[in-house]
């Protein structure tokens, strides 16, 4: 048998170029290596994708929905929710904070809790004066009103919970009663310009938005806010800001983040994270011993050829190198055909939530959560799977380069 010179000599470019001829000799057995590769990546990818995008959609329900990436609040409001911890924001302030760029909004908030009524019922709630555009632009409030109309300068946003346990239709009055700003009697009525529906049940059940001045004028805290909520172009973009919105506040008032703010949260984000590690190392070794047994099938069917080349004078060296070359070809086009592969598949995801219905779905409705599994479309995610299993191929390459250093003649005699 003899063997083309291409085979026994040249540099690796030369190699390269054998190890690719060598993998459409026997395209059944490339091509189902290259598969368990690129199904790899695609389950990888689709797990690191719903992973982060059940974290975005809770990190959004806190920063979007309520809290802002972060507050300015009196000193005292953390330790003690109480109107009397208020402030009035000086125009200085609001000015320096409107002139940070990685701030996106500045919105003011008055909040206290009160009595409402209705005809003979009651009910304990949370009243929230609010800039109305500037609230819209954070929490895109106006889109969640249900029935009646977004309010401007007067009137009651009510949740539909507590509009139904109150029996309050649009245009009906309601009835507010208080502590006010050290102390005073608030009382109030307010005619209800609309319901809103929010993901966050609690919220429906128990909160009502008032305008700010009107707010301040029921609570008698007249230019006082409870908070100063702060909306970054991004996580990563406010965090940056941190440090120098600090540097902008007296010493009687303190920044929060909304790790701060709700730390069972990030608590929860982390604890999953653990969990989702543990997950993905099992698909890790699912993946890396499929591509394994793949390669030994491989290695034990082409033993004779191994050792004919070996007879004919090919260095062992150049033979090991020819077969790394190999497994990385396959590895090559694994990732990319996996990577290409997950792009719409996961597209499809992230504008298509899976839909959890049942006990659990009335659980995470319960806590606050919509009731959909979301994906991010996070090209880090993608990349990142395509590096581990790429760094699996690449490690079970090393399986026939060593043992091309031990392969015999003899075989190919006996043979």
């Amino acid at each position: 048998m003899s063997i083309p010179k291409e085979k026994t000599s040249g540099g690796t470019p030369g190699v390269m170029k054998i190890a690719w001829r060598n993998l459409w000799r026997n395209k059944r057995r490339t091509i189902i290596t290259v598969s368990s590769i690129f199904f790899g990546v695609i389950f990888s990818a689709i797990m690191g994708s719903m992973q982060e995008g059940s974290y975005q959609k809770m990190i959004e329900n806190v920063v979007r929905f309520y809290a802002g990436h972060a507050q300015i609040q009196h000193v005292k409001y953390p330790d003690q929710e109480s109107i009397n911890n208020s402030f009035v924001p000086s125009d200085s302030l609001m000015a320096s904070l409107n002139k940070v760029d990685e701030i996106e909004e500045v919105v003011p908030r008055l909040e206290s809790f009160a009595l409402a009524s209705s005809g003979q019922k009651t009910e304990g709630i949370m009243v929230m004066g609010v800039d109305p555009d500037k609230e819209d632009r954070m929490t895109e409030l106006s889109t969640k009103v249900i029935e009646g109309n977004y309010f401007q300068k007067d009137g009651a946003l009510v949740g539909k919970e507590l509009a139904g346990n109150l029996g309050l239709d649009v245009g009906d009055t309601l009835v507010m009663i208080s502590q006010g700003y050290h102390g005073v009697s608030a009382f109030g009525q307010y005619q209800v310009k609309g319901i809103f529906s929010h993901p966050n049940p609690e919220l429906n059940r128990r909160l009502v938005y008032m305008p700010l001045p009107e707010a301040q004028y029921f609570f008698q805290a007249f230019g006082n806010v409870t908070s100063l909520a702060l909306v970054g172009a991004s996580q990563k973009a406010m965090n940056k800001a941190l440090p120098e919105i600090r540097s902008m506040i007296n010493n009687d008032r303190v920044l929060r983040t909304w790790q701060e703010m709700f730390p069972a949260v990030l608590q929860q984000i982390e604890s999953d994270r653990a969990t989702a590690l543990i997950m993905k190392l099992i698909l890790y070794l699912v993946i890396g011993f499929g591509i394994l047994g793949t390669v030994v099938m491989m290695m034990a069917e082409r033993q004779h050829e191994f050792s004919v080349m070996v007879a004919v004078g090919m260095h062992r060296s150049k033979l090991a190198l020819m077969l790394l070359m190999e497994i990385l070809w396959i590895g090559v086009l694994g990732v990319i055909s996996g990577f290409l592969g997950t792009m719409p598949v996961v597209s499809w995801f992230v504008n298509h939530p899976i839909p959890i219905t049942g006990q659990a779905g009335e659980w995470m409705k319960n806590i606050g959560f919509e009731p959909y599994m979301f994906f991010a479309w996070d090209v880090g995610v993608f990349l990142q799977q395509v590096l581990v299993v790429f760094i699996l191929t690449t490690l079970v390459s090393f399986y026939p380069f060593i043992r091309a250093f031990k392969i015999s003649p003899v075989v190919s005699v006996k043979n």
